[in-house]
C-alpha cells in the first residue's frame, strides 16, 4: 500500500524519487511556453559623455499593479545588469514582428555589437533617459527597486514611472523561433 496521498480529483505520483530532467530536457519543455520578446535599455557615464546599452529578453513579466513593478532575469555574469545597477535606470520595449533583425542585433556578444544607438530608431524615454522604441506594441521607464540572486541569474525588478501602449502585433517567441499572434476572429 502507498503512503502517499492522491491530489483531490487528480492521478497520483508515481512512487519512488523524481527524475531530474537534464538541461536539454528542461530547455525542451520550457520552449513549449510562449514568451514576448523585448529590447531592455539603460544608460551610463563614460569619459567622454553618456552611452547606452541595450539587450533583448524574453523573461520580461508584470509583478505588481500597486506598486507598478515588473522584473525580468539576467544572467549574473552580465555587463548589462551591472550598468542596470550602477545607472539604476532602465527601459524596456515590447517588440513587435517587424523588429526581428533587431534581436539578432541585441543578443551579439557585447564586444561584437555595434553601438546601440545605431541599432534602431530609438528615442530618449522622458523619465529615464533611457532608450526606447517609439513604434512597437508599447514601452515603460524603470527605476531599479531590487535585486536578488537565484541560480546563475538575478531578478531584476523595477518601478515603473512611465508607460506608453500602442496596438501593434507583438514579437513572440516559441519553440526555440519567432512566430506571431493570430489575430483574433
Amino acid at each position: 500500500m502507498s503512503s502517499h496521498t492522491p491530489a483531490p480529483g487528480g492521478p497520483t505520483a508515481p512512487p519512488g524519487a523524481p527524475v531530474l530532467p537534464d538541461q536539454a530536457q528542461l530547455r525542451h519543455v520550457l520552449g513549449q511556453f510562449v514568451t514576448g520578446v523585448c529590447a531592455v535599455s539603460t544608460r551610463f557615464d563614460t569619459r567622454s559623455g553618456v552611452r547606452h546599452d541595450a539587450i533583448a529578453v524574453n523573461s520580461f513579466t508584470s509583478v505588481s499593479l500597486d506598486p507598478p513593478l515588473v522584473s525580468m532575469y539576467l544572467r549574473d555574469d552580465s555587463t548589462f545588469l551591472r550598468r542596470v545597477r550602477t545607472s539604476g535606470q532602465w527601459a524596456v520595449s515590447f517588440l513587435g514582428n517587424r523588429a526581428r533583425s533587431l534581436v539578432g542585433v541585441l543578443t551579439a556578444p557585447a564586444a561584437r555589437r555595434p553601438p546601440v544607438e545605431q541599432a534602431a530608431d530609438w528615442a530618449v524615454g522622458p523619465h529615464t533617459g533611457c532608450l526606447v522604441l517609439p513604434d512597437g506594441p508599447g514601452t515603460l521607464e524603470c527605476a531599479l527597486h531590487l535585486t536578488q540572486a537565484l541560480g546563475d541569474h538575478v531578478l531584476v525588478v523595477g518601478r515603473v514611472l512611465g508607460a506608453v501602449g500602442r496596438d501593434h502585433e507583438p514579437l513572440v517567441f516559441h519553440r526555440g523561433a519567432f512566430t506571431e499572434v493570430a489575430p483574433a476572429p
